[in-house]
């Protein structure tokens, strides 16, 4: 997600634009990314045409997504975004004409457009102590919303299935204190089926949770959408990839997969490392996060214990695979260490084995960064 006064901000230019997003996605047509989405927030319709018409000029984009679902204005959210953008429906599809005329000045082609979508959350509170149960009422205001903003052109809504609190809660606790509710998301998807993508968000947090959802064939539903799993857990795409290619069982059992994309991602992070500075789009500490999240769930998988975690999926890696992969991300964090000129301990498999990696990762990112991503992860 990228707010537009970030790459965009009102007395800067559209080259400033243009340098904004080569930051973010590197030189234009570098790539041919159809899965990418770029989700923006804004609450000014006029910059937002603009910045969608020279952004899929330069690249391709699946979708694009207007931030309509941000929420906790006080605790550092979206002030002029995001969830306060349900209270103005008639604004919010503003925006989504703004970013269909300019996709339509941005892409001759109708068939070549990227389509428009908007994520948001079922229900929005101004503070914390009007939160109640949804009734009725809301779900007919929510209802209005999205037939608003698809008769502007969104044709892809992203539910939150939770409410929003504007203010008095924190963005850690708007997802976690307002209880979810699947049954409100459902109905609207069977309301708008056959006109409007519904696609649900929130609280997905396991492949056998994702398995079950997308097994039952009678939901309006259209997709699925995690993201704090898929940061706690990054190596659990690998089997998001199975129940995508519709493999009858979900397992990580081919962990000649997984490790080709940690050292695919190793070779990339030391080629990026090695750039000329004028030229690095990263920092060591930005390379070196991806190989943190890994380790930090290989760490989970070795000290699972189901009777702590009764909850939980059991771990998809054998002890052997654990420590078969824990060797790919240590020569690569070594590699880097070494690229960059920051030596630390060389460790093999032993009992502290993984504090000796957090120590070199702490080398390369420093010790206050590490630290602070530890603390969020912890809030995922």
């Amino acid at each position: 997600m990228e707010k537009l006064d970030d790459i965009f901000p009102k007395t800067k230019s559209v080259d400033y634009l243009q340098t904004s997003l080569e930051k973010r996605l590197g030189p234009p047509q570098s790539f041919d990314e159809t899965n990418l989405v770029l989700q923006l927030g804004s609450n000014d319709p006029d910059r937002l045409k603009v910045c969608v018409e020279h952004a899929v000029q330069s690249y391709s984009f699946r979708e694009i997504n207007l931030n309509c679902g941000c929420p906790a204005i006080e605790s550092g959210g979206a002030s002029t975004y995001g969830a306060s953008l349900m209270k103005q429906p008639d604004l919010t599809a503003s925006l989504v004409d703004s970013a269909k005329r300019g996709l339509e000045s941005g892409i001759s082609s109708e068939s070549d457009r990227p389509n428009i979508s908007v994520k948001c959350r079922i229900g929005v509170f101004d503070d914390a102590e009007q939160m109640r149960p949804l009734d009725e009422g809301d779900y007919d205001y929510l209802k209005e919303y999205i037939t608003t903003i698809h008769n502007a052109g969104a044709n892809h809504v992203v539910l939150h299935a939770r409410p929003a609190i504007l203010s008095g809660l924190s963005p850690v606790k708007n997802r976690i204190i307002p209880t979810l509710d699947y049954d409100f998301v459902r109905s609207i998807a069977a309301d708008f089926e056959d006109k409007v993508d519904i696609t649900l968000n929130g609280g997905i947090t396991s492949l056998t949770q994702l398995n079950s959802l997308r097994s039952d064939t009678t939901s309006p539903i259209s997709n699925y959408m995690a993201g704090r799993w898929s940061l706690r857990r990054p190596l659990d795409l690998i089997g998001v990839e199975e129940l995508l290619k519709d493999e009858s069982s979900v397992s990580l059992k081919e962990t000649n997969t997984i490790t080709t994309a940690l050292e695919n991602y190793i070779d990339y992070a030391l080629t990026m490392a090695t750039l000329p500075s004028h030229k690095q789009r990263f920092t060591t500490a930005d390379l070196c996060l991806p190989l943190y999240l890994a380790v930090e769930q290989l760490k989970d998988d070795w000290d699972y214990d189901e009777e702590d975690n009764p909850s939980e999926d059991p771990p998809l890696l054998s002890y052997d695979e654990i420590e078969s992969l824990y060797d790919v991300v240590r020569d690569g964090i070594t590699s880097l260490q070494e690229c960059c000129n920051k030596g630390g301990k060389k460790s093999k498999n032993s009992s502290n084995a993984y504090k000796l990696i957090s120590t070199s990762i702490k080398s390369l990112a420093g010790t206050k960064v590490v630290n602070k991503w530890k603390r969020n992860r912890a809030e995922l």
